[in-house]
């Protein structure tokens, strides 16, 4: 039976089908003849974004990721939508602050020192309760009136709030969606910004004290994402007494002559650079102590083929295992070039034979991995080398072997989305290895045909660029097979 929700997108569908064809001519349409429609058609549509927030909450709340083979809603959204990560988890933020429970600051976890003090303790946090139920249920109404880009906006400036801000998040969230219907966006992030401002400095605890940990609770690093150029941004917070230890340290670096061959007189690097070089230089300088004390090291690895060396010039980009491809003269700079591994892979199959190296065998493994996946093996997922676990294909406890033919490289998020026993249940399939092709599979629980990573990440690995060039060549080998340089 066909429920009123069904014919209404049958309704949408259609009219959308429609709207596309119009205007897919817009040789035959003028400005005058459809604005005042488009007008009325972006008004309606401003409701799309609590339509879509509400939906990201309902896939949340029922358990939406197990249609998939998934723990997370988000795998719904990315895989039957055909969202970004970025957007299914912005849509399920939403949801949970226009739809769930209002979030409260816990209460201190030490007792008040006398019952009076206890008891305002209690009457406080009551309050605040009561204020965020109230204003989110308001936060609603509100937001179907608001466009998605606003939402995002007003997403993104309480990022900054603090948990005992006054007000607190959900009023300040409310009050927010109420300007932006008179505000444009570039207003409205301003005005957004002073308010959070003001609401911090007025905020009090339960004990109604300035909370003195209100800095440190919002430390974080980013990275960006490379540009044309290869040049990518590091945005750092942190309380002001770290960040201005992090100031002494790079402040000797400033220095001309200092972290360059190049004498004082002739060092024409800028005041930035030359932070920038310090900065490198404390980090080398750890990375060496780390080496010293045989407590491990961060690696950055290369992969790539003979050919990829033979033809390449400045401007070629090999990737890594940190999900940023980089040129030799990167490679260079770094002082990468003392090579610790060397991976063999067989020139047809593009599997490990062997490898030579002074570490360990674990980490034998992990470089076999980023070599022959480039990235996580499920399908669609782009989480680089240095995110994978080593996924045992053959369970560990049902007498899996740690070694390469019985490994596969998933990120943490896909890694328990698999089932060893593949039994099916949860509608949690499993990974496995294709003899034939030497690609890791995954194997829906409902039996349908295994997927692939088809992403750019696995492409630009080794092992596939060895299996485009092999399907060019002879099906059977002219040559003897490839001798193994080391043991694997």
């Amino acid at each position: 039976m066909r429920t009123k929700l069904s014919l209404l997108i049958d309704a949408i569908a259609h009219a959308t089908d429609t709207l596309s064809a119009t205007f897919s001519t817009p040789e035959n349409l003028t400005f005058a003849a459809v604005h005042a429609d488009m007008e009325r058609l972006n008004t309606a549509l401003v409701k799309l974004a609590l339509i879509d927030a509400s939906f990201a909450f309902i896939a949340e709340r029922d358990g939406a990721g197990s249609t998939v083979g998934a723990n997370h809603a988000t795998q719904y959204l990315t895989d039957v939508l055909g969202l970004s990560r970025s957007e299914a988890m912005d849509r399920l933020h939403r949801g949970r602050r226009l739809f769930g429970p209002p979030e409260m600051p816990e209460p201190p976890s030490e007792p008040a020192p006398d019952p009076e003090q206890e008891e305002k303790r209690a009457r406080e946090e009551e309050h605040r309760k009561a204020e965020a139920a109230k204003a989110r249920a308001e936060a609603r109404r509100n937001a179907a009136r608001v466009n998605a880009e606003k939402q995002k906006i007003i997403a993104y400036g309480l990022r900054n709030l603090n948990e005992h801000a006054n007000p607190g998040f959900d009023e300040l969230h409310n009050k927010a969606l109420a300007e932006a219907k008179k505000r444009t966006p570039e207003d409205l992030r301003t005005w957004l910004r002073d308010e959070v401002r003001r609401a911090n400095r007025a905020g009090r605890d339960y004990d109604g004290q300035i909370d003195p940990f209100a800095a440190w609770k919002k430390r974080s690093v980013a990275f960006g994402h490379p540009d044309s150029d290869g040049l990518t941004r590091l945005i750092v917070s942190g309380p002001a007494a770290e960040l201005a230890l992090l100031k002494a340290l790079i402040q000797p670096g400033y220095a001309p002559g200092t972290n360059t061959y190049a004498p004082a007189s002739e060092d024409t690097r800028t005041r930035a650079q030359r932070g920038f070089d310090q900065l490198m230089a404390i980090a080398r300088a750890y990375e060496s102590g780390k080496t010293k004390s045989g407590a491990g090291v961060c690696s950055i690895v290369l992969s790539l083929t003979l050919d990829d060396l033979l033809g390449a010039n400045h401007s070629t980009t090999f990737p890594t295992n940190t999900g940023t491809d980089f040129t030799a003269l990167d490679a260079i700079r770094l002082g990468l070039g003392g090579t610790d591994f060397l991976l063999q892979l067989d020139d047809v199959t593009g599997l490990p034979l062997s490898m030579g190296s002074t570490r360990l065998a674990a980490v034998h493994q992990k470089l076999a991995l980023l070599a022959i996946q480039g990235v996580c093996a499920w399908a669609g997922c782009t989480k680089a080398a240095m995110e994978m676990e080593a996924h045992h294909i053959l369970a560990y406890k049902d007498g899996g072997l740690t070694d390469i033919a019985n490994l596969a490289g998933l990120c943490r998020e896909h890694h328990r989305c698999n089932n060893d026993a593949r039994n099916g249940a949860g509608n949690k399939g499993y990974v496995d290895l294709n003899p034939e092709t030497g690609r890791i599979e995954h194997h829906p629980a409902d039996g349908s045909p295994p997927r692939t990573n088809e992403t750019h990440g696995y492409h630009n690995c080794a092992a596939a660029k060895i299996h485009r060039r092999a399907h060019k060549r002879p099906t059977t080998r002219v040559n003897p097979a490839q001798p193994t340089l080391f043991p694997l």
